[in-house]
Formats: C-alpha cells, structure tokens, sequence
C-alpha cells in the first residue's frame, strides 16, 4: 500500500506553530540597529505579557544600556524610557533593574522627569512594583547634581514624606529627603509621624533617625533621646556611575562648544567642569527679562540673534560673557555702555587683588588668574583688541613677572598689542617681556622670536586695513630690526652640549618661520603704502643656508623667492608711484644687496660657483677671502689622502661645487636617490654600470662613455628641480626658476 505521499497529499503542519515560526523571523530580520529603534521595539513589548510576545526584552534593554552607557542618555530618550519604567509592565525585574542602573543623563534633567518618577510611588496595581519604585528613587538620588531645578523636590516635598510608610522605599526616601528639607519643611505633625516610625520600628531604622536630626537642626527643641545614637551619615549609592555621567557629560560638553559658533546658542556646563577656579566666571545666566525683551539663553539661531540684536537682555553677571562666544558676539556687534563699563568695572577689581598677590610673591592666586587669561585670551582673538582693564594690569605685572606662570596666556594676550604708540608699547611691555623672558638658554629666545612673530602678523593685518600715512611703517620698521637680531642671536648661539637634530630643527624652524611671516607680509608692499620692505641680515642667511637641513633651505628659498617678487612688484608699482614721494621707493644700494643674497645662493646651489665675489652683484657669502683659500687647501688635502687610501673608489671636487644639488650636505642623499630613480626609470638593467659617485658633469660623460644612462648635466639639474617638487621641497626649484634666466624661458 503506498503511503501519504506517493498518493500526493501533504503533510499536516499546524498553523499555530507556521505563525510563531514566522513571527520569530520577523522578530529576527527586526533586530534594533541603534538605541532609538531598540526603545521603539521595548515601547511595542514592554506592555505585552511575555508569553505573547516573541522579542527578547531583555536583549533590547542590553543594547539600550550599552549605548547609554558609552553615549549617556538623551533628553528625548529619557522621556521615553521613563514613559515605560513609571507605568505598570510586563518586563522582568531583572531587565528594568538593566535599564534604571544605565540612565544616564546626557543633559541636565528636566522637572517634569521628577515629577514623573515621584508621581509614580505608591501601594496602588497600576503604579510600578516596589522593587521599581526604590531603583527609581536611587536614580533620583544619583542625578540630584544633573537635575535643571534641584528646588523642584521642595515643592514635591509632602508626596515623598507621605510615601515614608512605605517600608521597601524609606532608604531612599529619608536620603532624598534629606537633600531637601529646609526650615519651612520641619512642621509638628511631621516630626511627630517620624517619632512615630522609629518607635514602630523598634528604634533600629537609622534611616529615620537620621532624617529626624535634619530636622532637629531647625528645630533644637526635637528630643532625639536614645534614638539619637543610631543615627548615620547617608552614604552616596554609586559613586562610579556619577563619576561616568560627569565625563559623558564632558565629552558632549566639548562636542557642544565646538559647534556653538555655527549654532548661535549658550552653551550651559551644568554641574560638570565647576572647579573652584571656574566659580568665578559663570554660566551666562539671566534671570530677569523684561517685556519684548531676548535673553542670550533664548537664541536659537544667527537669524533670531539678528533680529533681537538691539532687544537682548545683559546676563545677570557680565564676566559670564567673556568666555561664551555668543556672547562676545553681542558685546562686539552691539557695544553696549553699560554692559562695557561693568566688565570693565570687574575685571579691573579682580586683576587688581591678582597684582597684589604677584606683588607679595603669593603663588594663591596663580592657577585663578590663569583661568580667566584664557578666557580673555579668546575674547580678545574675537574682538582684536585689548581691554583697558588687562592693559592696565599687564602695565603693572610684567616687570613682577617670573618668565613662567602663565607665559601662554600672558604671550597671546600680549599679541594684540596696539602698534600706535610704539615708543609706549616698547618700554611698557616690549623691555619688561624679555628681562622676564630672556635667560642664559637658546629655547628663551626661541620663544621670544614666536611671541615677536606673531606680533607682526598681527600689525601687519591691522596696517592692511588703515589708509595710507607715512607714519603708519614706522611701528614695522623700528621692530622688525630689533627681532632680526633676536633671530640671528638664536642662530649663532653657542650651546653647552651638543645639539639633538630635533633641537637644531626646532631652532631654526622658529627662525624661518619669523621670515616666513614677513615674506607674507610684504608681499601686499607693493599695493599697500603702509608696508616698506626691509632684508634679512646677511648672517642670518647665509647660516640658514649652510645648515644641514633640507626643509630649511627650501623653505629660506622660497621666502628669498617671495622677496624677490615683492621687490619687482614694488619698484613697478602704481599706487606706490602715485604717492609722488621717492621716500616711498627703496634705494639702489638695498636691492643691490639683496640681489648679492640671490646671487650667491644661485652661484652655491646652481652654477658650481660657491663664494664667488666676481660675479655682479655676487657677494661670496661675506667669506673672507683668507678663510676661502684655507678652505681650498683643505678640501684638495683631504682629496689626496682619499685617492692614496683608494684610488678607484675615490673622488674629488673644488671648493666651487662643495656645496652644489650633489655635494651640499642637506641635499647630497637626496641627489643620489633622484639619480636612482632617473636611472630605474630609463629601465637601466643591473648589468650596466650605475653611477655610484655624487652627480658631475664629469661623473655623468664617465658613465655614458661606460654604456649607462645618458644625461646632460643640465637635464639632471633640471630633474633634480622636478624631484625635490615631488617631496615636497619646493623653494628651492621656484628660486631657481624664479633667478635663473635660462629656466625661466624653459
């Protein structure tokens, strides 16, 4: 007899089980990706008894509870999950306990939240089970220091005593309580329910005697008796969950103020960051605000601050505004009397007890002035400019000063400086800075030539937006002298111990960032009368020259290459012609000393001409002619000694090339990896010779005639240009170009 199914019909498969099978896939292909979706599937279950539903609750308060606790809990989020946890559901007590303990708030928490968590207490079927209601009031307990309105508990205060017969919740409730009683909290009937619980109780409840001495301290008549004994000090629930809210808190803190210039809104810090420093200038807060009036709390937007420049109420202390860039917008954009008189006001009173301790050699006030330097240090970039206040002060403190505390702050202060009176801003700051700076130490100088070099970046800006005078180049000309010598001093310091290749970087990267500054600055001379070009000392470089340093070379290079174009700019310029004065042009003999500048680094990197004062214009690097025949003897000496020690390896070359592409000692590496590369390039096979000896015109017409690459010397200059282009050294290759007349026309 056949069977079932060879006679063609199928087999019987209920359909209650095809239902939960296809539910459960659904259930899978569901799966949260993110906290959001994960609250939105808990909303749909959680009031679903557990047997009807086929989501793991407990897996969706996991996830929630491990992106709470690496991003915190939002606004939003909390509400939602609150709208769950204060309602009676079908969730185990295990995956509630999961979801309370990882709350933790991202922003400070909203009065309505409190309100929600205290409404849901009590004995009744529809509110939580107990064991709910205490984790609750622990979390209230564990955010009282992130809640928007602690005071908001006052007004609570009756419904929490009332629930103190609840035995599950008076832990909690007598600590919560204890926060928030005050003197019209303490009435009769209420320390007669407390006497009445602890005698219930057996006097053992030590929660409640230490509640009823809360209230005995505002009402000394209470009669604690043996009771009083028993009492304890209410000890914090979890001190590692708060200290993990306070540093998501920072961090969203952080992510706010970076994007608070783009959002047009004050950025509160709640209870985080509140060192005792930070007290003295707080949140930008303001409590009264009359009628069709904005406070700087209430913007939202860079339109809504527009619209409600002219009708923003001041904050209620006007040092909140110097560290809030909103407001700095406001003080800068509408320049309000008032509110300008009051900063001034405060900080003149602040700064003044800060030069007293200065004076007194008392390090109290150190760390306190530090604080507030650096918010006025970002006041002061946005406005540009100095308040009077800190003018005053600095006046005063600097000849005080020991060089170190604070130097950053007091540096970038000292940056915007007004270049008006320059014989006032010299020996009122300038004088009293380097005595305080300056010590036996190249690093010292070196942070001097920063400090002086962001100084004129500065002037330079302010001199580009001011009309023409001939006064205005004086400030530039008379300081700029003076930081060359300062630069060359670095230079030419003599050190005690050899110096680390860092250290020498670090030097001379200050030096060739100075002029740097200054090839940028002038080179808006030629459309701008109030800047006159000036030329580096002829010290300073030839000895960036000589240095063993690629990256300073180019870089000297190419700030010699920007000076040259200013030059040719300025001397053609029409509006210097226009101001009819030959004052405003440069004489012969200063571009004659700059074009020797030029000359001798083309003669050094370029002809194989190295301190050849023959050329026009050619200086011969100010090397003595003296020095320069010892030099020659020594180089042909130490040529003949190679040649007796190997006659086939070695090589010689004159003083003219020592310091050529091939043979300076910054770029010789470089010249030979450029020729391996040329050579792996032309597909030179390993069997025809290489060239293994620095790059001539002699070494190249030897490896031709041998059967390897053919090359003109000029070609591989002209690629050796290219290649340092490619690695980033360009300054050389646009002096070059910018100089040599045969490169120019290629």
């Amino acid at each position: 007899m056949s069977s079932d199914t060879e006679r063609g019909l199928c087999c019987f498969v209920p359909y209650k089980f095809l239902n939960t099978l296809a539910n459960r896939l659904r259930a899978d292909e569901a799966r949260p990706s993110n906290m959001w979706d994960a609250i939105k599937h808990l909303e749909a279950v959680a009031f679903v008894p557990s047997r009807q539903r086929y989501t793991d609750a407990g897996k969706l308060a996991k996830q929630i509870a491990e992106n709470a606790y690496e991003s915190g809990v939002s606004q939003a989020a909390l509400e939602r999950l609150l709208n769950i946890l204060t309602k009676t559901n079908h969730l185990d007590q295990g995956t509630i306990t999961t979801l309370v303990k990882n709350l933790y708030p991202l922003d400070r928490v909203p009065s309505k939240f409190v309100t929600q968590v205290v409404c849901c207490l009590g004995p009744t079927k529809n509110k939580p089970i107990p064991a709910t209601q205490v984790l609750l009031l622990r979390w209230l307990i564990l955010v009282y220091d992130n809640m928007e309105d602690r005071s908001h508990l006052s007004k609570l205060y009756a419904a929490l005593f009332n629930y103190l017969d609840m035995i599950s919740l008076r832990k909690y409730l007598c600590h919560l309580l204890s926060f928030t009683t005050r003197r019209k909290h303490v009435k009769p009937f209420r320390i007669q329910a407390l006497m009445e619980f602890i005698a219930t109780s057996g006097g053992d409840d030590r929660e409640l005697v230490t509640l009823l001495r809360v209230f005995k301290n505002y009402c000394p008549d209470v009669i604690m008796g043996d009771a009083g004994r028993k009492g304890l000090f209410f000890k914090h629930p979890d001190p590692e969950w708060t200290t993990h809210v306070r540093q998501l808190q920072e961090t969203n803190l952080e992510r706010l103020q970076t994007t608070q210039s783009s959002s047009f809104q004050v950025v509160h810090r709640g209870p985080v960051k509140r060192s005792k420093m930070e007290v003295i200038v707080p949140d930008v807060q303001t409590s009264r605000v009359a009628y069709n009036r904005t406070s700087l709390e209430e913007l939202r937007g860079v339109d809504h601050f527009i619209e409600r420049l002219e009708k923003i109420e001041l904050p209620n202390q006007i040092i909140s505004t110097i560290g809030d860039r909103l407001a700095q917008k406001y003080l800068f954009l509408a320049q309000p009397e008032v509110a300008n008189r009051r900063l001034d006001d405060w900080l003149r009173s602040f700064l003044s007890d800060q030069l007293e301790y200065a004076r007194d050699f008392d390090d109290e006030g150190v760390e306190t002035l530090g604080y507030v330097l650096t918010l006025a240090v970002s006041y002061v970039r946005y406005i540009k400019d100095i308040p009077e206040a800190f003018i005053s002060f600095l006046r005063s403190y600097l000849p005080l000063w020991n060089g170190s505390d604070n130097r950053e702050q007091i540096l970038e202060l000292l940056e915007y400086l007004s270049l008006d009176n320059f014989d006032s801003v010299r020996n009122d700051f300038l004088l009293p800075l380097e005595a305080a700076l300056l010590g036996d130490s190249v690093s010292s100088k070196a942070i001097l030539l920063d400090f002086y070099t962001a100084l004129i970046r500065q002037w330079g800006v302010t001199l580009r937006t001011r009309p023409f005078d001939p006064k205005n180049s004086q400030p530039l000309g008379r300081l700029i002298p003076h930081v060359e010598i300062l630069a060359l001093s670095i230079l030419e310091s003599p050190t005690h111990q050899p110096l680390e290749s860092d250290d020498l970087k670090h030097n001379t990267s200050t030096i060739v960032e100075f002029y740097s500054t200054l090839a940028d600055l002038f080179s808006y001379a030629s459309t701008n009368g109030n800047i006159r070009l000036t030329i580096p000392l002829a010290p300073t470089v030839y000895g960036l020259v000589f240095t063993p340093v690629n990256s300073i070379i180019s870089i000297m290079s190419f700030v010699l290459a920007s000076y040259k174009s200013s030059f040719e700019a300025s001397l053609t310029s029409d509006v210097l012609q226009s101001l009819n004065s030959t004052d405003n042009l440069y004489p012969t003999q200063l571009v004659g000393q700059f074009n020797g500048y030029i000359m001798d680094i083309c003669n050094l990197l370029w002809r194989n001409r190295a301190l050849n004062s023959d050329d026009q214009n050619a200086l011969g690097c100010l090397i003595p002619p003296s020095t320069i025949n010892t030099l020659t003897q020594f180089i042909r000496h130490t040529n003949e000694n190679s040649r007796k020690r190997n006659s086939d390896a070695a090589f010689s070359y004159p003083i003219t090339s020592a310091f050529s592409l091939s043979h300076h000692p910054a770029l010789c590496n470089m010249s030979a990896s450029c020729f391996a590369d040329i050579e792996r390039e032309n597909n030179i096979r390993e069997t025809q010779p290489r060239l293994s000896k620095p790059v001539t015109q002699k070494a190249l017409n030897a490896l031709e005639s041998k059967g390897g690459i053919k090359m003109t010397w000029k070609d591989y200059r002209v690629q050796m240009l290219d290649w340092l282009d490619a690695t980033g050294s360009n300054g050389i290759g646009i002096l070059m170009r910018s100089a040599m007349k045969a490169l120019r026309k290629e």
